[in-house]
C-alpha cells in the first residue's frame, strides 16, 4: 500500500504541490521545516538555516542497534541570505534518485542517492555571491591543491580530510578556526570526503561531471534501469551497494573500481563509472514454500526454531487496533504456518491460526 501526504507551501513551489509517496529517500527534507538530516549514501546531509550541511557519518554498535551519527562536518551557505535563514528551504525537482533543494536564495543542491560528491552550485538569477564554508570541527589545514584553485584540502582536528572543487577559481580564507569564505563567487562547488588517499586520483578525475537527476525504471522483467542525467565534462562516477555489484549486468557498459570504496551502513558501497546501470536478477517463480527448500540436515533445526516462535506467537495474542500492525502480526503467523507445512510439522499449524 502507498501512502500519500501533503507537504507545507513554504517547501514545495505551486508546480509539484502534489501528495507524494512517503518511505522515500528524501522524506526528512518534506516533513515539518525540513530540518532533519536525510541519508543519501554515503552521506548524511541536512539544510537548514539556509545552509547545507554534509556529514561522513560516524557508527555506533549494539547488541540491539545500529545507529549513525551527525555531525556537520562541513556547512556551506551564503552570508548574503542571512536574512533567509529563518525561512525553509524550496523543493524544485524529485525523482526517484535524487531531490533538488533551492537550499537559500543564493544556494541550490543537487542531491543525489550514491553520489560520492556533493554538488552545490550559485542561482543564476544571484550572480555572484559570497560563500562560507564551515565545520563543526576546527581547520587545520585549508590549502589549494593547484595554481588555478579549483581544488582544495580541508583538514579537521577530527582526523577528516575533505575536498572541495570548484568550477571556477575560488579563493577561500580562513575567517576564524572554524569557517571559510570566499566573496563573489558564481559558479559550482563539490564536496567529496576522502576517506583513503589512494582515492584522491579518482575524485579528481570525475570531480568535473555532476548528476542532476536520476530514474529508476521497470522497462523488462526482472531488471531494473538506472539513468542519471548529467553536467559537466567526463564521465559519471557513483557509488553502488553490495546487492547492486551483485545485481549489475554485464549488458551494461560500466566500469566498477573495485579499490574505490566507502562505508556505509548498508556495506561497502563501491565506485562504479557510467551514467546508466541495468540491475538483472534470475528469474523468480511465486510459490508458497521457499524456492530452494531446506536441507535434509537442517529441517530438525528448523523445527525447534519453528516451534519456539509459535510459542511465543501463543503466549502473546494479536490485541492491536491498528491495521498496519494487525497486518504485520497476520503476516507472521501465516508465514509460521507456511514454514510447518513445508518441514512436516502440520500439528504446530492450528496453534498459528488459532492465534
Amino acid at each position: 500500500m502507498v501512502k500519500l501526504y501533503s507537504l507545507s507551501l513554504p517547501i514545495l513551489p505551486r508546480r509539484i504541490l502534489a501528495p507524494l509517496p512517503t518511505n522515500c529517500f528524501f522524506q526528512n527534507f518534506t516533513l515539518k521545516n525540513g530540518d532533519q538530516p536525510e541519508y543519501i549514501h554515503p552521506y548524511s546531509v541536512r539544510s537548514a538555516a539556509a545552509g547545507l550541511t554534509v556529514c561522513y557519518p560516524s557508527r555506533s554498535h549494539s547488541p540491539s542497534f545500529d545507529i549513525q551519527t551527525f555531525a556537520a562536518d562541513l556547512t556551506v551557505s551564503s552570508p548574503s541570505d542571512a536574512a533567509a535563514a529563518g525561512q525553509p528551504h524550496r523543493v524544485i525537482a524529485f525523482d526517484d534518485l535524487s531531490i533538488t533543494l533551492d537550499i537559500s536564495p543564493s544556494l541550490r543542491a543537487f542531491l543525489v542517492h550514491g553520489c560520492p560528491f556533493v554538488t552545490v552550485t550559485t542561482a543564476e538569477a544571484a550572480g555572484p555571491v559570497d560563500v562560507s564554508v564551515a565545520s563543526v570541527h576546527a581547520f587545520l589545514e585549508a590549502a589549494p591543491c593547484d595554481d588555478v584553485r579549483t581544488k582544495w584540502r580541508l583538514q579537521m582536528n577530527s582526523g577528516q580530510t575533505f575536498l572541495l572543487y570548484a568550477s571556477a577559481p575560488i579563493g577561500l580564507q580562513q575567517a576564524s578556526v572554524t569557517q571559510l569564505a570566499t566573496p563573489g563567487f558564481s559558479s559550482v562547488i563539490r564536496i567529496a570526503y576522502l576517506p583513503d588517499p589512494a582515492m584522491e586520483a579518482v575524485l579528481d578525475q570525475y570531480s568535473r561531471c555532476y548528476p542532476t537527476a536520476g530514474e529508476a525504471t521497470l522497462n523488462k522483467p526482472f531488471c531494473i534501469d538506472y539513468t542519471w542525467r548529467k553536467q559537466g565534462w567526463g564521465d559519471l562516477l557513483m557509488l553502488a551497494n553490495p546487492l547492486h555489484l551483485r545485481l549489475l549486468s554485464e549488458d551494461c557498459s560500466v566500469r566498477v573500481l573495485d579499490d574505490f570504496k566507502y562505508r556505509s551502513i548498508d556495506g561497502d558501497l563501491v565506485g562504479v563509472v557510467g551514467d546508466s546501470w541495468v540491475l538483472k536478477t534470475d528469474p523468480l517463480s511465486p510459490t508458497w514454500h521457499s524456492t530452494r527448500g531446506v536441507n535434509d540436515d537442517g529441517v530438525d533445526e528448523v523445527v525447534v526454531a519453528l516451534r519456539k516462535d509459535v510459542d511465543s506467537l501463543a503466549s502473546s495474542p494479536i490485541t492491536t487496533t491498528s491495521s498496519y500492525f494487525y497486518g504485520k502480526a497476520i503476516a507472521r503467523a501465516a508465514r509460521l504456518a507456511l514454514i510447518a507445512e513445508e518441514v512436516g510439522c502440520p500439528e504446530v499449524i492450528p496453534r498459528c491460526i488459532a492465534s
